[in-house]
């Protein structure tokens, strides 16, 4: 029983530990997306409670959206966005990528949609495109 109780709270503070070190992206950010011969400006506010991400996203073609399916575990973040675009209709949006000091995130987005007889992913996959975002100062 005493083993157990002191791997319990072992466990319990490296979660707590670890929750602590994640890092500190709350506030504005944005970046420009490179997709070919188009530059998209994305603005993104990002709310952390612990490893959850809560926020908003922001482009020319999706307009704002909500952040979901989020996780950050110490520099690593993944979240997802679901966006209606005028062109290709219901989107999904899915960024992966690493926090890089106090100012800068490392995103890798790729997205899929277009709804009916629309190009069903138009980002190559996982990692399709990057964007490199910056705290909005």
């Amino acid at each position: 029983m005493r083993t157990r109780l002191l791997v319990f709270g072992s466990i319990l503070m490296l979660t707590l530990i670890s929750a602590a070190f994640a890092a500190d992206i709350n506030g504005k950010w944005k970046g420009t997306l490179q997709a070919g011969d188009m530059a998209v400006e994305q603005n993104f506010t990002f709310k952390v409670d612990g490893g959850k991400v809560t926020g908003t996203m922001s482009d020319q073609f999706i307009g704002e959206a909500k952040i979901t399916e989020d996780a950050l575990k110490g520099d690593d973040i993944s979240f997802t966005v679901f966006g209606k675009t005028e062109q290709m209709g219901d989107v999904t949006l899915k960024f992966s990528g690493k926090v890089a000091g106090s100012d800068e995130i490392k995103l890798a987005m790729s997205f899929a949609g277009g709804g009916p007889g629309g190009p069903p992913d138009q980002g190559g996959g996982p990692g399709g495109m990057e964007v490199i975002i910056k705290r909005a100062k």
